[in-house]
């Protein structure tokens, strides 16, 4: 069983990176734009809100610092 479990995960990375080769410029640039607008937005949520969905001030100010093209692995 193990070995069928290992083998689909090895093959779901290997589709991913083939997806990833695949990305145009444009939907990158519209990634990028859309990274930005979240992490701003999450910055400016209000503790109340952010308890609701279980994210600490520390782990929001840590993501919104994150450059815009940092975004490991977003075709999932």
């Amino acid at each position: 069983m193990e070995c069928s479990v290992a083998s689909h995960q090895n093959e779901e990375r290997q589709q991913a990176e083939q997806c990833d080769k695949k990305v145009t410029w444009r939907e990158r640039l519209y990634r990028w734009r859309q990274l930005r607008r979240e992490r701003y937005a999450l910055r400016h949520l209000n503790d109340d809100i952010l308890k609701d969905i279980g994210i600490n001030r520390e782990a929001v100010q840590r993501e919104s610092r994150r450059p815009f093209w940092d975004d490991h692995g977003w075709r999932r």
